[in-house]
């Protein structure tokens, strides 16, 4: 795709709700000297990839469109980064699975 289509919202939107488990999952573990940097990862992944849905609603083709590519190119890599390749979900499940009982 070229930053001339319109962005995939419902993609963006999927990793903005990673986003938000991995935090749900990180602030429901056992706090030690990086969480807090590790929540301010999530949430500047969560600031990009925000801030790229809202600019994605203007026309294809503009500026702001572009920097919403531009916004959620940066976040998915972000966010490529903090999972890496042998990152366990299971704990991320957990919360979210937490959160929907009312719990979390």
């Amino acid at each position: 795709m070229s930053r001339r289509d319109p962005l995939p919202r419902g993609v963006v939107r999927d990793l903005l709700g990673i986003a938000r488990a991995l935090y749900r999952a990180e602030r429901a573990g056992e706090p030690d000297a990086a969480q807090r940097v590790r929540l301010a990862q999530l949430e500047e992944i969560g600031h990009m990839l925000r801030q790229a849905l809202e600019l994605s609603k203007v026309e294809p083709d503009t500026m702001g469109h572009r920097a919403a590519w531009g916004w959620a190119e940066k976040g998915t890599a972000a966010l490529g980064v903090f999972v890496g390749e042998s990152m366990p979900l299971a704990p991320v499940v957990r919360a979210a699975a937490e959160q929907l009982r009312g719990r979390g």
